[in-house]
């Protein structure tokens, strides 16, 4: 079993320091957010879970938690879903769960979440809030997002640094030699956000791109990388970064379909390494979204409401290099100008 001593020992801390940084206290000893960011992440890293009743004690009583999921069919987002009811379950709490009409821009039972009277809620995905969400708020409801988004009043935000992670895929494909590069990815904000992150990343680097955005649906990363190969029919990229891993997969589909093996002809690249990433064939690589660490934080935020704690975490990823991306050789020069 996990202990606040588990980690104090990890650590080479006292266990007093990792319980005030785990109740939210350390500032009043003047502990430093750098100290208290290593002891969360630890913490979430062995799977520290807090007694309930030690909880209660320290004035955390949410017990019924509202979760509002963003799209059920996003698998990463299912990912999320599944860890949130791990931690609910180990610290005693009940959820209620609904998800949100993106035409309406609205969740789609937020006044049956009212009838449970929430001691909190947790919001699953990007750019989803706006003033539906003073529902909640001016009933003095905690309210956690887990999602990249702008700030709004009386929500505490959990986001992994995109910026970071994009950085991390553009240095990993240059390393690898390639010089002439694809995106692919939908016209939601989240990939919208993500495409502006390379663009600007590419062309501090001066480095040569095509980007294709289109509607998102079950087959967007098919038709955004059959547009992607007619846009470069006489110069196609070595490597293709997708917005996200499902995109990837429409994408891997749509050039073995136009005769392009991967990573031989095309190097390709995912974001947030959902489950089946690593069963692709090839195995995707990709960056990845701690998720549990990000729940694990949501949670703190909750217990921490009403206190001076920072309202936005931001988490750092992770590069997962597996089978799909290799280094820019002869062979790739080749196919790259095939048709000229």
């Amino acid at each position: 079993m996990i202990t606040q001593k588990t980690i104090a020992e990890k650590l080479g801390i006292s266990t007093s320091l990792v319980s005030r940084a785990l109740s939210g206290t350390a500032s009043n000893i003047g502990a430093s957010e750098e100290t208290v960011r290593r002891i969360r992440e630890t913490a979430a890293e062995l799977g520290y879970v807090p007694n309930p009743a030690a909880l209660t004690l320290r004035g955390f009583t949410a017990k019924v938690v509202g979760v509002i999921i963003k799209d059920f069919n996003d698998p990463f987002l299912g990912r999320m879903t599944e860890v949130i009811q791990e931690r609910a379950h180990k610290n005693g709490c009940s959820l209620n769960l609904t998800g949100f009409d993106a035409v309406q821009g609205i969740p789609r039972d937020s006044a049956s979440l009212l009838r449970y009277r929430l001691d909190a809620l947790i919001i699953c995905g990007s750019d989803i809030c706006s003033d539906w969400v003073e529902e909640f708020t001016s009933r003095d409801i905690p309210v956690a997002q887990v999602g990249v988004d702008n700030d709004f009043p009386g929500v505490v935000r959990v986001e992994v640094d995109e910026a970071a992670g994009i950085r991390m895929l553009v240095e990993y494909v240059l390393l690898k030699g390639h010089r002439q590069l694809g995106f692919i990815g939908g016209s939601s904000g989240p990939h919208l956000r993500r495409r502006r992150l390379l663009e600007e990343v590419l062309c501090a680097k001066n480095i040569a791109s095509e980007f294709v955005s289109v509607p998102e649906d079950g087959n967007s990363g098919i038709r955004a990388m059959e547009k992607l190969l007619q846009k470069t029919r006489k110069c196609r990229p070595t490597a293709v970064l997708a917005a996200d891993d499902f995109t990837a997969q429409g994408g891997l589909r749509a050039l073995y379909e136009n005769g392009l093996s991967v990573p031989r002809d095309i190097s390709l690249t995912g974001f947030d390494d959902i489950p089946s990433a690593e069963l692709m064939i090839p195995a995707l690589t990709t960056i990845r979204v701690p998720v549990r660490r990000m729940v694990a934080a949501a949670f703190d935020l909750i217990a921490e409401a009403g206190t001076k704690s920072r309202k936005v975490r931001k988490l750092a990823p992770e590069l997962i290099e597996r089978e799909s991306c290799i280094e820019y050789a002869e062979v790739n020069s080749i196919s790259t100008n095939e048709g000229e």
